[in-house]
């Protein structure tokens, strides 16, 4: 059975790593044995991240110029036949292990870039040096496989698009005994009503700042909304500043990290995605399955999947203004957040499930392996 190496940065508790543990968790040994190598955090994957997965870390430290050799050495010693390098951060290191290793097939996986839209001069140079456009790769959605393409030269033939997945019967749309009880989880009262985000790890590209901007101007006229922040990192003590200062203390709660989102989803009226970037958001996918209405920046694919949902819910990225009427629009009329929650859960369950994209991703496992190509 051939050995399939999944390779990321770090094993922060992100959208890329949540998802590729669930994807590694459906495959391993059905057509191939799968295993996740962190190059540099050394802490394990927590909560419902790990179980069950084999999970080997490098514990870089800094700027390690001979990681690479580290990495080649176990992609040799554990015979692995693939290696899937997920993201930037990874692909300097397995393009350089791999370079001397014939047997082994290189696939790089782009889930978007953290800081904008394009890619850096220094990093297309690399990339250039390394040859990385003449590889194959994946795309969690077209506009990342765009990025790809007219950022750094990739054939697009050799880019797959594979959306991300959600698990639609896990993420359920919400009875009303489901939402009492998450409401309950946040000690919310049941008259407020609430506006919520997730990012597992807040970081500037996901734009809190505008979201927060944008609730200041909703509270003047909506004296009943609460705001939800889910996640956790380094900027939460900057946002947490802003709230104060916008004198928002008792209208924002943050919630530090959450396992298991899919509990308090329920309590949300309305899902907000302010990113300025993204390659294709796990946590929209998961408020669209809930039948959350959702407002979304205007990045990645949400032009195309929101279209057809309700295209006011589309804003410009880092609009504050715009956002907060597109948002006060549904939170005055019950009717169109309705319409809206229907039309988005039944976009997940027609394109985005999770069953679907780990059948594309072992159809692509299995023909590389056997033909050496990813198809078009």
């Amino acid at each position: 059975m051939p050995t399939i190496l999944h390779v990321v940065h770090s094993v922060e508790p992100g959208g890329t790593e949540r998802m590729l543990c669930r994807l590694v968790s459906a495959l391993d040994g059905v057509e191939a044995n799968h295993i996740i190598c962190s190059l540099r955090d050394p802490r394990p994957f927590g909560g419902t991240l790990g179980d069950g997965l084999e999970i080997i870390s490098l514990s870089a430290k800094g700027r390690d110029r001979f990681l690479y050799r580290r990495l080649g050495k176990l992609i040799r010693d554990r015979g692995v036949d693939l290696v899937h390098a997920r993201n930037w951060g990874t692909w300097t290191d397995a393009t350089l292990a791999c370079r001397s290793l014939h047997n082994v097939q290189l696939l790089l996986g782009f889930h978007g870039l953290q800081n904008g839209q394009s890619f850096t001069t220094f990093q297309r140079l690399r990339a250039k040096l390394l040859n990385m456009d003449a590889l194959a790769a994946t795309a969690v959605s077209n506009a990342a496989r765009d990025v790809l393409v007219d950022g750094l030269g990739f054939n697009r033939r050799n880019v797959r698009v594979i959306h991300n997945g959600v698990n639609s019967r896990q993420f359920a749309p919400a009875s009303d005994q489901t939402r009492i009880v998450a409401r309950h989880r946040l000690k919310l009262r049941g008259d407020r009503f609430i506006i919520g985000s997730v990012a597992n790890f807040f970081e500037r590209v996901k734009g809190h700042d505008v979201l927060l901007r944008a609730f200041a101007r909703i509270v003047t006229a909506h004296p009943n909304a609460h705001l939800i922040l889910v996640g956790y990192g380094p900027l939460e003590s900057e946002l947490r500043s802003q709230v104060k200062d916008l004198g928002l203390c008792d209208r924002v709660t943050f919630t530090g990290r959450v396992e298991r989102v899919e509990r308090i989803l329920p309590a949300f009226d309305v899902f907000v995605c302010s990113s300025h970037s993204e390659g294709l958001s796990n946590a929209v996918l998961e408020a669209m399955a809930v039948s959350l209405p959702c407002v979304v920046t205007d990045v990645s694919d949400h032009r195309q999947m929101f279209d057809s949902i309700d295209p006011d819910l589309i804003i410009p990225p880092n609009d504050d203004a715009q956002m907060a009427t597109s948002i006060s629009r549904l939170m005055n009329d019950p009717n169109k957040r309705s319409a809206a929650g229907l039309a988005a859960r039944s976009l997940v369950e027609t394109e985005f499930t999770f069953d679907a994209c780990s059948a594309s991703y072992a159809r692509m496992y299995d023909q590389l392996l056997t033909c050496s190509a990813v198809p078009a």
